[in-house]
């Protein structure tokens, strides 16, 4: 499939929703579509408290200038502690307060702080505008947020923005290190696919899978590895690239198109680092790296495990499940809190499977076809690593801000199918008996092979 308009595309996804305006200069439309959109009342521009310019000028300021000069605007700080913003039940509750009162919001920053938007919007009855502030997610362009949970990542229904405003402009200036946290989050296209195809396929979600929710992302991301390109075209590539990937998982309702065991792999090494009170590096840069890891992980359990050999019946869930969510997250959180948390999404999942009993031996009565497609859809690790390199992204978790440990890396590798409810290979792999030591040295060795994997200590 060929993206013909960007723009035409956010108006099908969201059913009329978002209006999108992408292009150079785009911060000069803002004062014409906040009139359309709330023609009167109190505009409050929500923004957190991360420096950044735009020719030299703050960017907060330049975005107040630009809206109606008679309206009353008015600021609204986004709370922030030593991981930044987390949308923890606080954080929303301080945000939406703070907003109280307004007309209509306007988001001006990361993808944490537009997430915020669409709850703060939605509670609050108000159109939103959302001004992008870097190329370093997807999530800027969908109805979903990213909340914290009793401690876990959640990723919940939200809203569309009414208008998003990404100026090409504002983005070319933007911390490096954020445009290469796009690419990352790109580059799950070469394995997140797969992750969804197997959910779908085993009657673990509640979807059919459609290749029209991954398939524009896929046209677009191989040319992110192509350093041939003008460094203008191929940052408005990465802007394309993502926003697609922001729009065909909202029409589709969920992130699982394109968040598969490599967000997982982010998500956890996030948890971590907040129960610990570390810093972690940016979302986009950790499932960069983990995306290599995850093709890694496909490879392995199709080519080495053959996973898909085995039948319905060599599938079974452990006896100790609970005890292994637990001990999982015990080290982080010895209160119990989190592997509470994480054990009733995991308790629910097996629930699923166990009801899926029909779906389950159903696919492995076509598993030649099945494999088919999931070698198609799990790509070579040397894909991810390619485009990483491209544009001189992390690819190996010693490459990440903190650099991660070997003991950490292995260890979140280790505990991702104990996280959510959604369905992974790793879930599968974790019924089969296959979840141990000796696939873990496996999955990172071969994750070495194409360059990417722990990395140097």
């Amino acid at each position: 499939m060929t993206i013909v308009s960007v723009p035409a595309l956010a108006a099908a996804s969201s059913g009329g929703a978002l209006r999108l305006i992408s292009e150079p200069g785009a911060l000069g439309r803002l004062s014409a579509l906040v009139e359309d959109l709330a023609p009167t009342g109190e505009i409050v521009v929500l923004a957190d408290a991360v420096p950044k310019r735009i020719d030299g000028a703050d960017l907060a300021a330049s975005v107040m200038a630009a809206l109606p000069a008679e309206r009353e605007r008015r600021a609204a700080g986004v709370p922030a502690g030593v991981h930044g913003v987390v949308l923890d039940e606080a954080t929303v509750a301080a945000a939406t307060a703070a907003a109280e009162g307004a007309a209509i919001v306007v988001t001006v920053g990361s993808g944490t702080v537009s997430d915020l938007g669409k709850v703060v919007a939605a509670d609050l009855s108000v159109p939103l505008v959302s001004v992008q502030t870097a190329a370093s997610v997807n999530g800027y362009a969908d109805p979903l947020s990213v909340l914290v949970r009793g401690g876990a990542k959640r990723t919940m229904p939200s809203r569309w923005p009414d208008a998003l405003v990404i100026d090409h402009d504002v983005l070319a200036q933007a911390p490096t290190a954020l445009t290469r946290a796009g690419v990352g989050d790109a580059v799950a296209i070469w394995s997140s696919p797969a992750d969804w195809y197997l959910a779908c396929a085993l009657g673990m979600d509640s979807a059919v899978y459609d290749g029209r929710f991954v398939d524009p992302v896929r046209d677009l991301a191989p040319r992110l590895a192509d350093t041939s390109v003008p460094d203008h075209e191929r940052l408005s590539l990465l802007i394309d690239v993502l926003t697609v990937g922001g729009l065909v998982i909202g029409d589709a309702g969920t992130t699982a198109p394109l968040s598969g065991v490599e967000h997982l792999v982010s998500h956890v090494l996030d948890m971590s680092a907040m129960a610990a009170g570390l810093g972690h590096d940016l979302h986009g840069a950790q499932v960069g790296v983990a995306s290599v890891l995850a093709a890694a992980l496909w490879d392995v359990a199709l080519e080495e495990e053959r996973v898909f050999d085995l039948g319905p019946d060599d599938l079974v869930v452990p006896p100790d499940l609970h005890d292994r969510v637990r001990a999982v997250w015990h080290p982080i959180d010895p209160s119990g809190a989190l592997g509470g948390e994480c054990g009733r999404a995991v308790e629910a999942k097996m629930r699923r499977w166990r009801e899926a009993a029909p779906e389950v031996s159903a696919f492995f009565g076509r598993r030649a076809e099945h494999v088919t497609t999931l070698r198609a859809l799990a790509a070579d690790p040397a894909l991810p690593v390619a485009a990483l390199r491209a544009w001189g992204a992390p690819t190996t978790f010693a490459d990440l801000t903190p650099p991660v440990s070997a003991e950490r890396a292995r260890w979140a590798l280790s505990a991702l199918p104990f996280m959510r409810d959604r369905l992974s290979l790793a879930d599968l792999l974790v019924l089969a008996g296959r979840w141990d030591d000796d696939l873990f040295d496996r999955v990172f060795a071969r994750a070495a092979e194409a360059g990417g994997g722990i990395g140097a200590a």
